[in-house]
């Protein structure tokens, strides 16, 4: 050790928990388990209690010695609420309640409507009455108006995974709910195949805030059904409707008022993830806390609203985006239910989770001790791979998603922060300049455990984070984050 660095002595600040295990190819056992962990069925469980987390500061001397083992810190965020139930209106309405079935993939994309191509059904004249009849123009389904929908739905990520039949479903459904329509019929017998485009339509349309789930009602002769009248769910009447998103457009137009002007895809999702931490904080207990009112009017919410809001705004600065529904592990409980967004960031899918970058999401679930060491904006996981997504979520299997496998436009390669060796030359070029924009931390992002083990062990053990400090340092704080591979030096 250099002479100058030998009296010297480092605060080391930790976040301590377990490591979480990671899951993958999840199943149900179940439709109503699978609509359970959409948040569309009240969980049957009680909330797991957290445990608790510490937060510890250790003065190590010249001759100390820690090892990165025993250093094991985690960023885990807690258990969501995805509570939805609807009340029974009818004896004639089923609710979800029926099993699921296996859904077929291929390599050429997934057409997860394909099993009730039989079950498909145009609606003919002569079966319908003339309320029937009525119901369906009300509510804008004629034959012009569908393939209309269906044309403007085009490239939509959910629509393009499904068949011609399973479209025109999609289209009827959105209709119906875009009107506010109640127990209009739609072109099938299966109500297997209307819980699966249900989704598919709520995964496209974040827009759909007033809608919570939907019932519908079963026509059977000798027991076997011959027509389905479907009904959206809905929270608000037409006229609250109205005011709420006059609401909405005043919020989101601000937002898009301060947006980057660039053809490039990756400063509109960076833009749309730092507005979000920055101006929405992560409540359990927010009103609309499902739906995109919660982000936009009230300024509070969780993973849906985070997710929604994220996905309307991209959609509007013409950037795909898609809602990700799946399961992650916390220190609460394992396999709980969550949601994050695909993005198509310059003709490559990434994962963002602006849920798990808000750090009002740790510190309001005790994550830690001293929000004061936590960043305002984690970027771990802003455009990233489905590898690295996996190592603590689980993607949920009802909708195809794409293998994500490009780096290019990950945060941390755009930010000159990545590390794919533990080179210390290029870690004093990147403490040389966060010092001169003046921020407050030094963000090193690893691309795998082994560079991480090399670079905390140099930097931590050995103790030449000193050589790139400036300024009279006797000390310095970080934090780590195992599951991720990042290293944040706290420099101001």
């Amino acid at each position: 050790m250099k002479g100058e660095r030998a009296t010297r002595k480092i605060a080391l600040l930790m976040i301590l928990g377990t490591l979480p295990v990671t899951l993958s190819g999840c199943k149900y056992s179940s439709f109503d388990e699978y609509l359970e962990a959409l948040g569309m069925k009240d969980p049957p469980y009680h909330e797991v209690e957290d445990i608790a987390t510490y937060e510890d500061t250790l003065v190590l001397s010249q001759d100390s010695i820690v090892s990165s083992d025993e250093v094991t810190t985690i960023y885990q965020p807690s258990e969501e609420d995805y509570a939805y139930s609807v009340s029974d209106s009818s004896e004639n309405v089923i609710f979800f309640d029926q099993e699921s079935e296996e859904q077929a993939q291929s390599e050429l994309g997934f057409d997860a409507d394909s099993i009730f191509k039989s079950s498909y059904k145009q609606l003919t004249e002569t079966e319908l009455n003339e309320e029937m009849k009525n119901a369906r123009l009300e509510a804008g389904i004629t034959p012009e108006n569908i393939e209309a929908i269906k044309r403007e739905q085009k490239g939509l990520y959910a629509f393009d995974r499904l068949t011609g039949s399973g479209q025109t479903l999609y289209a009827e459904i959105l209709t119906i709910i875009q009107h506010q329509a109640e127990n209009v019929l739609v072109s099938t017998t299966s109500d297997e195949a209307i819980d699966l485009v249900f989704d598919y339509v709520c995964a496209d349309h974040p827009e759909l805030f007033y809608v919570d789930g939907y019932k519908y009602t079963n026509y059977t002769i000798d027991n076997t059904i011959t027509k389905i009248g479907f009904s959206g769910s809905y929270i608000y009447t037409p006229e609250q409707v109205a005011t709420k998103q006059a609401q909405i457009n005043q919020a989101v137009n601000e937002c898009l008022a301060g947006a980057p002007s660039s053809t490039d895809d990756y400063y509109a999702i960076k833009y749309v993830y730092e507005y979000l931490i920055r101006n929405v904080e992560y409540d359990l207990d927010a009103e609309d806390n499902q739906n995109i009112c919660s982000v936009f009017i009230g300024g509070k919410s969780v993973c849906n609203g985070y997710s929604k809001a994220a996905q309307l705004l991209l959609n509007k600065l013409g950037v795909k985006c898609t809602l990700v529904t799946g399961t992650v592990d916390t220190k609460k409980a394992k396999n709980i239910r969550h949601a994050w967004n695909l993005v198509l960031c310059n003709d490559a899918y990434y994962y963002v989770d602006v849920t798990w970058g808000d750090s009002s999401y740790q510190v309001g679930n005790g994550e830690s001790a001293d929000a004061t060491r936590l960043p305002t904006v984690n970027y771990d996981y802003l455009n990233v791979t489905t590898d690295e997504i996996l190592r603590n979520h689980t993607i949920s299997d009802e909708i195809y998603m794409p293998g994500c496998t490009s780096m290019k436009d990950n945060y941390y390669v755009r930010e000159d922060e990545y590390f794919t060796s533990p080179e210390l030359v290029l870690v004093g070029d990147l403490f040389d300049r966060r010092y001169q924009d003046g921020s407050s931390s030094v963000v090193i992002k690893c691309a795998d455990k082994n560079v991480y083990d090399q670079l905390f062990d140099q930097l931590v053990t050995q103790r030449l984070v000193f050589d790139y400090l400036q300024g009279d340092n006797a000390t310095v704080s970080y934090t780590t984050f195992v599951d991720t591979y990042t290293i944040i030096f706290w420099i101001a």
